[in-house]
């Protein structure tokens, strides 16, 4: 328990540490058990049979004190669990000794017709302290040595003169309970700690888990070598993305692209640059394409396509034209590395043409722009 201590105040010396456990305390602890503050006034409620068997004249106003006090403790509540939350703690503490005082304060008219035998009602609220309440324990201890106290000043004094030997057995009790229902805080607070504990460990792991699926998702349906979006990621959007251009009637675009000799390339320079090539091409079609489609895709080895679900024709041109001018300009440390590529491009109304033969009019373009001299767009 003591080592529950020193972490406690390890973790309030970590402001986010403590806050995150103060928001579990108050959303799993005080929320889900904050019912049984409105059924222990229901009790409090009950005991005005009691009232009517122990006081003549002054049973009304105990009606007064209790109903009021009753009608009090359920707006309060409900009001703070629907809008103030975070000041459940605070709610429960002022209310449990404001219900307290008002069962001595009855007590106390109960002596004033001569009767010293209905004083001890407030052992109850101790009872609740340290059996219902899932306040904290700095609240609870304060709640119960200020409970003690109260019943000192306000009613051991008479009972004490009525009858001494009696009333030091009651403070007994009471001083009894007061430990007990102490000791049952420290131990509720211990248990939180350490639920709080394994809630953090979980959604830790939880966490942990749900980043290393979504690595791995995006690993499934990207490009190693160059970054970009793989085959499997056009299978899986294709559909929606013809959807959503077929809703809208719009009028999509497709690139084509392929390295111009790369067979060449790799024979003679091997597969490194090889790789090389295709990672510089890819990172070129990431610059010029990437702020406008997420379909970025590297199609298959040296080939690539790109989707535009909303663009005009004469920013798809000068795109291309980037394109050819950026792969052409490229630094090589190898002499006579000459890379170049071909863009076959197609256009077409979403609700007239698939996006599949969208691309298959992409890629038509893309042989003839083989066919007549490469580095070069057609459509």
């Amino acid at each position: 328990m003591f080592e529950h201590f020193k972490r406690v105040s390890i973790q309030k010396r970590s402001h986010i540490g403590y806050q995150r456990f103060k928001h579990y305390q108050i959303y799993q602890v005080m929320l889900p058990y904050s019912n049984f503050v409105l059924s222990a006034v229901s009790i409090y409620l009950l005991f005005l049979v009691f009232d009517y068997q122990h006081l003549e004249d002054d049973f009304s106003t105990a009606v007064f004190i209790r109903t009021t006090l009753s009608a009090l403790c359920f707006a309060m509540m409900l009001w703070f669990k629907r809008h103030k939350p975070k000041l459940l703690n605070f709610a429960e503490f002022s209310l449990i000794l404001v219900v307290y005082w008002s069962i001595l304060y009855i007590g106390q008219l109960a002596i004033d017709v001569g009767d010293f035998n209905y004083q001890l009602g407030g052992t109850l609220v101790l009872v609740y302290v340290g059996a219902l309440s899932r306040l904290p324990f700095h609240y609870s201890f304060c709640a119960l040595t200020a409970m003690l106290i109260i019943y000192l000043v306000m009613i051991a004094p008479e009972r004490i003169a009525h009858d001494f030997d009696g009333e030091v057995d009651r403070i007994s009790i009471m001083v009894g309970l007061f430990f007990i229902a102490t000791i049952s805080s420290l131990r509720r607070d211990f248990e939180t700690w350490k639920a709080y504990e394994q809630y953090r460990q979980i959604r830790s792991q939880r966490l942990r888990l749900q980043a290393s699926q979504k690595s791995l998702a995006e690993q499934t349906i990207t490009d190693p070598l160059t970054g970009l979006k793989n085959r499997l990621y056009f299978s899986q959007h294709a559909f929606d993305a013809e959807r959503y251009a077929c809703r809208h009637g719009l009028t999509y675009a497709a690139l084509m692209i392929d390295i111009d000799n790369f067979k060449q390339i790799n024979d003679l320079y091997g597969h490194q640059v090889g790789d090389k090539v295709i990672s510089q091409v890819g990172d070129v079609i990431q610059s010029y394409c990437g702020n406008l489609t997420d379909m970025n895709i590297r199609y298959g080895g040296e080939e690539f396509l790109v989707v535009f679900l909303r663009i005009d024709k004469d920013t798809l041109e000068q795109i291309a034209a980037d394109i050819l001018r950026s792969v052409v300009e490229l630094p090589w440390r190898d002499t006579g590395l000459d890379v170049t590529v071909s863009i076959g491009a197609a256009f077409a109304n979403a609700k007239q043409t698939p996006l599949k033969k969208l691309v298959n009019l992409a890629d038509m373009a893309l042989y003839r722009a083989k066919n007549e001299g490469k580095n070069c767009l057609r459509y």
